[in-house]
């Protein structure tokens, strides 16, 4: 089964979001910084572009608790 234009467009950011995170990580950041820095940014986005605080705190705690399950 083919994947969709916007399934085939996360897995792209995705993989760009590596990249980035390895570029980072070769110039003198270590890997912890660099995760600490993309929270911290992705955290300041959902805040910046959700229509309130509510909201934005509901994105984050719901990436969280994918990110936890894709773990298991």
């Amino acid at each position: 089964m083919s994947k969709s234009k916007k399934e085939l467009a996360h897995d792209k950011f995705f993989y760009d979001l590596c990249d980035a995170t390895e570029n980072a990580a070769m110039e003198d950041l270590d890997v912890p910084h660099v995760v600490f820095v993309g929270i911290q940014y992705f955290t300041q986005l959902a805040l910046d572009c959700a229509p309130n605080n509510k909201q934005a705190k509901e994105l984050i705690k719901d990436a969280m608790k994918s990110a936890k399950k894709e773990e298991l």
